[in-house]
């Protein structure tokens, strides 16, 4: 497979950019996109892949070198298609005139906004759906460390105190998930098989089989006294920023737990950090942050009751970009038929 694209030929060229530092959980090698194409033979027929690896990831520090900004624009000039995660804006305009679609391989692009970079007639997509398999363990996983005081046992381990007390099963439990996108409906599935009911917030507010309810956010106050376990599954935006906060927590039950799989900035961690202190809810579990990594000065490394993951619970390191390249030959083929594509981002609205 070259490094770069062979002459233009009928068929679709698609770009996939990584790095050479890439983790494994986001690497996106031959070996990988070989067992796509296996899984998906068509896709074949249509398009030619060439993958551009830099040296690191545009986002890190340091960014990319002039030889990878240079290897960048020259694929760019022939690419019908990228599929990556973060590249220099400016050169997809003045470089990018043959791209008709761009795909971003996490779930969330607020790192790409405001989206006003995007040409006009370029389709922006991203990876809903590829942590759906990891989420669904994660939350199962949450619900029964936050049922059975997991946190506050952990609590009481470092301080050497015995915390003797009892609890009683998850099962019959209510779970409001804020948010009702494909994580979301991960995090109700999970409820599901443990016995808990899962109510949906959003403002799309539509049901099936996997939601008890879903309703629109003006509701939200009215049902967190009833919640035994409130999930934040939320895109980052601007009318997201500190969504949940001092008001919300003080309208959850003490028995209740909070858990965050979205981004960092849609938690107020102040408001957070004095329901712990206060005992106002049981427990907390969070896998994002405000800023990543968290600082080691940062309140929450000594809250009480509080489980932190490192940003790494949503995500399959086996599996995640095999998830990440069904979506991409899916779309691939709607892409040859002119079909609407999944997971297309909305630039006004930002997600």
């Amino acid at each position: 497979m070259p490094d770069l694209p062979a002459k233009r030929g009928k068929k679709l060229n698609v770009m996939i950019l990584t790095a050479k530092d890439s983790l494994k959980v986001f690497r996106m090698t031959e070996e990988r996109l070989e067992a796509a194409l296996e899984r998906y033979p068509q896709v074949r027929e249509i398009a030619e892949f060439f993958i551009v690896r830099t040296t690191t990831s545009y986002e890190n520090d340091p960014s990319w070198n002039d030889a990878d900004r240079e290897i960048f624009a020259r694929g760019i000039e022939d690419a019908d298609a990228l599929i990556g995660y973060m590249f220099p804006f400016e050169m997809i305009a003045a470089r990018g005139r043959r791209l008709k679609w761009i795909h971003i391989i996490g779930a969330g692009v607020e790192h790409l906004h405001p989206l006003d970079w995007l040409p006009e007639g370029v389709a922006l997509t991203n990876n809903r759906g590829a942590h759906a398999p990891k989420t669904y363990e994660y939350a199962m996983m949450a619900m029964l460390m936050l049922g059975n005081h997991m946190p506050r046992l952990a609590t009481a381990q470092r301080e050497r105190r015995w915390d003797a007390h009892f609890v009683s099963i998850v099962k019959g439990g209510t779970a409001l998930i804020i948010g009702a996108g494909k994580q979301g409906s991960a995090v109700a599935k999970a409820a599901r098989a443990l016995g808990v009911t899962p109510v949906g917030v959003d403002p799309l507010a539509w049901a099936d089989g996997v939601w008890d309810d879903i309703v629109r956010p003006e509701r939200l106050r009215e049902l967190l006294p009833a919640a035994d376990y409130v999930f934040l599954t939320l895109p980052a935006t601007a009318e997201t920023t500190k969504f949940f906060g001092r008001a919300e927590f003080g309208l959850m039950k003490e028995s209740a737990g909070l858990v965050n799989i979205s981004r960092g900035r849609v938690l107020d961690t102040d408001a957070l950090i004095e329901a712990l202190d206060s005992g106002k809810i049981s427990g907390a579990v969070l896998d994002v942050f405000d800023p990543e990594p968290l600082p080691p000065d940062s309140p929450l490394w000594t809250a009480p009751n509080l489980t932190i993951t490192p940003h790494m619970g949503c995500d399959d390191e086996e599996n995640y970009i095999h998830r990440t390249f069904d979506i991409v030959m899916d779309n691939l083929l709607r892409l040859n038929d002119g079909v609407e594509l999944q997971n297309k981002i909305d630039p006004a609205k930002g997600y």
